[in-house]
């Protein structure tokens, strides 16, 4: 009778753990399912609409010096103006101030300022892409002469 007993806990534990494990013997996975990438996030398409994008204001924000960039940084605000009608509700985004960052989620530089001739005031040709499909970030804003990815000042 305690054999039995035993002899029930041990398949139980096995059961279960080969529920929790799917590399072990038990799991069942079809090929399709080994063979189909997973993707995340994905794909998504995007909407494009030309505007202009006018720097509303620049201020400078001190860095620690271990931050691995320059010791002084600014944070651009801009806001967008479309020169197309944007069709998608939370597209509209004309007249709010955005943060203009890097591609490293930096703020930029002075020497990038300097380098791509941003100012108080100044208007630079943009795209807004408002997603149409999957679950990406909603909007987007694509600057033409401005290289977002240009992380010069911060591979000292």
């Amino acid at each position: 009778m305690q054999y039995r007993w035993k002899a029930g806990i041990l398949l139980f534990t096995i059961i279960l753990a080969n529920a929790f494990y799917p590399g072990s013997s038990m799991a069942v996975d079809s090929a399709a399912e080994k063979s189909a990438p997973r993707v995340v996030g994905g794909p998504c398409e995007y909407r494009q609409y030309k505007g202009r994008a006018v720097i509303v204001s620049i201020r400078e924000k001190e860095m620690h010096k271990d931050y691995g960039g320059p010791s002084v940084s600014y944070e651009i605000k801009f806001s967008f103006f479309s020169e197309e009608e944007v069709d998608e509700t939370y597209g509209q985004v004309e007249g709010r101030k955005y943060i203009l960052m890097l591609t490293n989620s930096r703020y930029p530089g002075p020497e990038f300022l300097e380098k791509y001739g941003i100012e108080a005031g100044k208007s630079f040709e943009c795209y807004l892409k408002v997603i149409t499909r999957g679950t990406c970030t909603p909007v987007l804003f694509d600057f033409p002469t401005i290289d977002l990815g240009d992380c010069f000042e911060y591979k000292r």
